[in-house]
């Protein structure tokens, strides 16, 4: 029987809940590269869709890998090198990415879920090069509606439908 993203989802909530019983080291190093291996292990395709999806929520960091946008997310203030984060800032990157993992793949698990982050990004793209924020960071570009599961509520953003 193959592993659907709902198994995912329930995968990760179980490591969330006892990390010990998967991983060696409960760090965010460790978390990113299990669930690289995941990623990996469903041929680059249980992630499909993620940096983008992040990147529309973070407003920005689309030339970053995932993991530099969790840690973006979680403290956004300096770079910091994954190896030597401080326990408590750690601990709280780890619990940002289980969040944004069980939300993301809640959302891609919906009908036309995988479209809506791609056409939320790419709205996101052209407003940035609309707006000239692209090639100068200006921080008055417009906001993009960042796309959310159903069940949270909120409201999302456009759909591939828009762009026909």
């Amino acid at each position: 029987m193959p592993i659907s993203i709902t198994n995912y989802r329930d995968l990760f909530a179980d490591i969330r809940r006892r990390p010990g019983m998967w991983l060696i080291r409960a760090d965010f190093a460790s978390v990113v590269a299990f669930v690289e291996g995941c990623d990996q292990a469903n041929a680059r395709s249980l992630l499909t869709g993620f940096q983008p999806w992040l990147v529309t929520r973070a407003d920005g960091l689309d030339n970053h890998v995932w993991w530099s946008i969790v840690a973006h997310l979680t403290e956004p203030i300096g770079p910091k090198p994954f190896r030597d984060l401080d326990p408590d800032l750690d601990a709280r990157v780890v619990e940002t990415l289980f969040d944004l993992l069980d939300e993301f793949l809640e959302l891609r698990d919906e009908y036309d879920g995988l479209n809506r982050v791609f056409a939320a990004h790419e709205q996101w793209r052209r407003s940035r090069e609309q707006n000239g924020c692209a090639a100068t960071g200006a921080p008055a570009c417009p906001a993009v509606a960042w796309p959310s599961p159903a069940s949270r509520g909120k409201t999302d953003g456009p759909t591939l439908h828009d762009y026909q």
